[in-house]
């Protein structure tokens, strides 16, 4: 097993930050988030700037967007936040084929791209790892799970 970092954040892959983080105040292990500043192999891409554009892997499927926008606000101010099923240059746009059966519900841990406005903002993501488990869910800004009953 990996020896624990910084107040339960595991041990991260070389190139990698781990930051903790927690569902709400009453969980009592927190999961990890790894992040990196995001590297492009291609042609620079308009919608992932490489100095300030954050990777982020083993996004839980709770972590929607808005509370990866919340959980990075504290290190500068977030442009766009980009959730994906796989990482990658851009997913394809699939033709619906049916407006009741067209939607994909994403299942599993996904991966996120965090755009900040300013380059500082990425490396300022570091420094949270030296503090406490991050809530994703806090009592100004709850996040609603599970199933939800049709109107």
């Amino acid at each position: 097993m990996a020896a624990a970092g910084p107040r339960g954040a595991g041990a991260a892959p070389p190139g990698y930050t781990a930051l903790a983080v927690k569902f709400g105040e009453r969980q009592r292990s927190p999961h990890c988030l790894l992040v990196k500043e995001h590297r492009v192999r291609e042609g620079p891409g308009d919608a992932h700037p490489p100095a300030r554009t954050l990777f982020v892997l083993n996004v839980p499927p709770y972590c929607g967007p808005g509370a990866l926008s919340r959980l990075f606000g504290s290190c500068g101010p977030v442009q766009s936040v980009d959730v994906r099923d796989k990482p990658g240059p851009g997913e394809k746009a699939e033709k619906q084929r049916s407006k009741f059966f067209g939607r994909r519900t994403a299942t599993g841990f996904r991966v996120a791209y965090v755009v900040f406005k300013k380059p500082a903002s990425v490396q300022a993501v570091k420094a949270l790892a030296q503090e406490g488990p991050l809530l994703v869910s806090t009592d100004s800004h709850p996040v609603k799970t599970g199933v939800s009953k049709p109107d």
